[in-house]
């Protein structure tokens, strides 16, 4: 699974639990193993798609950046960062370099534009909240750790309450991340919780919830032994469904190819062409900005590089309709081209299908600002903050229009 599928299915697995009726889960616990199990991956920090629902349920706590327990031993490192506005991990001792080992992350802070207020955030179990619960700065069941649970039970737990709000998409995404699960555990020697996994598997059946997307290719399945064995029964229910890897594809020369040509390619391949050319293309703007106008043939080098781009976006789409990326990249292209009503059309079909994509937001809220709506922009921007705090070319933009007053 791709790591943004990874975040998806934490965040989805925490929406579903806060609409779970049932009031003997330990959502706490739970949302504390759901983000042990992401940081198990390469993903990014996800915290803020769903704040509302971690304070709720007091996995997070949230303080002015005046109540750290380190302020005034580092009070103009913090007055420093509150004055930024920017999000910024607060590590074990704030004013040195991060080191995983003798310097790591303990907290996070962050400007809040609802409240304007720069605050201080703590994860229950993290090594800001231990410090504040000693101290007596977080006081009676707040101070109780979280509960760790082994990993097949934690899925377990979310997959019944998926099922009992008939959350298909998510049982879904449940399956498919199983399997490379129970690979690692049997890699790192953790015991594989069987019974578990069948309860998993009779409820997504039942459900009629298996997944016919995203499924791995068959030549990838493992073949011999207990693993072997456990993909072939695990699988076995989806096979019909299951791609052959495809046949490596001879890379072609771009520059080779008559742009009146038709390259009958995968939507895959059509995107990795669009990627190429706008590349190419943004490099020559660059480049004529920084040296003037530019060439007649540069411009003309420019035109043809996202007319192409443009084609192959469109024929890309035409293969897998609704693609976040090629809608996302189509967008762009139109932007460059100066097609702003049709560039806007696209980014907003981008995010219907992958509303938490913040490369969309970023590229849409830069649009807004050559439209000239400037409140879009400034709430575009905003609302990638909320997804991507830490995204410092979304703050500089926002710096930028409040300077400007607009």
């Amino acid at each position: 699974m791709a790591m943004h599928e990874i975040e998806s299915l934490v965040e989805q697995s925490i929406l579903c639990l806060d609409n779970s009726q049932n009031d003997k889960l330990d959502l706490r616990s739970l949302f504390f193993n759901l983000y042990q199990l992401q940081d198990s991956f390469d993903t990014g920090f996800t915290h803020f798609r769903v704040m509302d629902i971690l304070i709720k349920h007091r996995y997070v706590y949230t303080f002015s950046i005046t109540e750290h327990p380190g302020y005034s031993t580092y009070q103009s490192y913090f007055d420093t960062l509150a004055a930024s506005q920017k999000f910024s991990f607060i590590f074990s001792n704030p004013d040195k370099p991060w080191d995983a080992t003798t310097n790591p992350v303990a907290g996070y802070a962050n400007y809040d534009h609802t409240t304007q207020k720069y605050i201080l955030y703590c994860d229950a179990g993290s090594l800001l909240w231990a410090t504040m619960a000693s101290t007596g700065i977080i006081k009676g069941k707040d101070a109780l750790a979280p509960e760790p649970m082994g990993f097949f039970h934690l899925a377990l737990t979310v997959v019944e309450a998926a099922a009992a709000g008939q959350n298909k998409d998510l049982l879904g995404m449940w399956y498919l991340l199983l399997p490379y699960m129970v690979m690692q555990a049997e890699q790192d020697g953790i015991p594989i919780q069987i019974t578990d996994l069948k309860a998993i598997f009779d409820i997504v059946m039942k459900n009629d919830a298996l997944p016919k997307e995203g499924l791995p290719y068959i030549e990838d399945i493992p073949q011999g032994g207990e693993l072997g064995a456990f993909c072939e029964w695990w699988y076995e229910p989806a096979k019909e469904w299951m791609p052959s890897a495809p046949e490596e594809e001879e890379e072609i020369d771009l520059e080779a190819i008559p742009f009146s040509q038709e390259v009958e390619k995968s939507a895959t391949w059509y995107s990795q062409q669009v990627v190429t050319l706008m590349e190419k293309a943004t490099h020559t703007i660059q480049e004529m900005e920084d040296n003037g106008n530019g060439t007649s043939e540069a411009q003309e080098a420019v035109q043809q590089q996202l007319a192409l781009a443009l084609q192959y976006a469109d024929k890309g789409l035409s293969l897998a309709p609704g693609e976040p990326n090629l809608l996302m990249n189509k967008g762009s292209i139109l932007m460059l081209l100066q097609d702003y009503e049709p560039a806007l059309e696209c980014y907003n079909e981008a995010l219907k299908q992958a509303p938490s994509n913040a490369f969309v937001h970023l590229n849409r809220a830069v649009l807004f600002y050559h439209m000239d709506r400037m409140q879009d922009a400034k709430a575009s921007f905003e609302k990638l903050l909320q997804i991507d705090p830490s995204n410092e070319f979304a703050q500089q933009w926002l710096e930028h229009l409040r300077d400007s007053r607009i």
